[in-house]
């Protein structure tokens, strides 16, 4: 009798528990870029799909692993090259202090030309650009135009990119972990734990790597673990759904998903209620079971 009144009690902690264990899934978007001149990139699609692709335009190789993303579902971006503090050679269409308007506009816009299934833009290098309110107003609000997100690479403390971001409405977010400007495994792990305990504590982390032999073979062997702590490898496609581009791009194909998931619940839902008849007349036994953000640092590639 007892056990009988206390059961809603059980049950309601139980449910209890339950959520709050969902709730500890925490998301962690990993973005690789300077993709598009090495043919080592290619490796990197050994990687899972929601590991996500940055691209630099006009390289030898920006159109072959765009097109090859998109046949498996991966989201991409456009790696934008913009003027650093130390002069450093940009690469094609990368946009400086000095531009117009204008020119910023007609470089991005010639720069998603050669990566036309991208869906985000986030920059390389920039220290010097991202810095400054004019060239990074015109920027995002092309960004916008587009239906583009932006990721801020935060090459630079005195980075705008994010803060403009806002207030135009452009969705955005801030990179808070460079995983492999060191490429010793032992950098490498500190890396990897560090943006384990900023997923965990604050419900997600975005992080930038690269695609070197190294890195790819490193994250080959440690992502397999992240689901055990309860951390979700989330693609940039479902963090940003709601940028107008990933929802044109990806939303029908989240939608299949959505259906085929539901499909399966009622189908499991049948089996259950199947089950527990057989069980209510004695044909089936019941089966039991055993019971700290990262300082921001200049980027190390500037």
């Amino acid at each position: 009798m007892l056990l009988r009144l206390l059961m809603p009690c059980i049950i309601f902690v139980l449910c209890g528990l339950i959520s709050l264990q969902a709730k500890a899934k925490s998301d962690i978007i990993i973005i690789l870029d300077d993709l598009g001149y090495r043919p080592s990139d290619i490796a990197a699609f050994s990687l899972p799909k929601e590991i996500t692709f940055s691209i630099l335009p006009q390289t030898p190789l920006a159109s072959e692993i765009a097109y090859r993303a998109e046949q498996e579902g991966r989201a991409v971006m456009l790696h934008m090259p913009m003027q650093a503090q130390n002069g450093k050679e940009m690469g094609p269409l990368g946009l400086t202090t000095d531009m117009f308007a204008g020119a910023i506009t007609y470089n991005l816009r010639k720069a998603m030309k050669s990566v036309p299934n991208a869906v985000g833009v986030n920059n390389h290098m920039g220290s010097a650009f991202t810095g400054q309110q004019k060239g990074m107003e015109a920027l995002l609000k092309e960004v916008k135009r587009q239906g583009l997100f932006f990721v801020d690479s935060r090459t630079t403390v005195l980075t705008k990119g994010e803060e403009i971001a806002e207030r135009l409405g452009v969705p955005s977010a801030s990179r808070q972990v460079f995983l492999d400007h060191k490429l010793e495994p032992t950098f490498l792990l500190k890396q990897f734990n560090q943006m384990k305990h900023i997923a965990k504590k604050n419900g997600h982390v975005v992080v930038i790597g690269h695609p070197h032999p190294e890195t790819v073979d490193f994250l080959k062997t440690h992502l397999p673990s992240l689901e055990k702590e309860g951390l979700t490898l989330t693609s940039v496609a479902d963090y940003f759904s709601h940028a107008p581009k990933v929802a044109k791009q990806f939303g029908k194909a989240r939608e299949q998903t959505a259906w085929r998931n539901d499909a399966d619940v009622k189908d499991n839902n049948a089996d259950t209620s199947s089950t527990s008849a057989l069980q209510s007349i004695g044909l089936t036994h019941t089966l039991t079971e055993d019971g700290f953000a990262e300082r921001l640092e200049t980027a190390p590639n500037e």
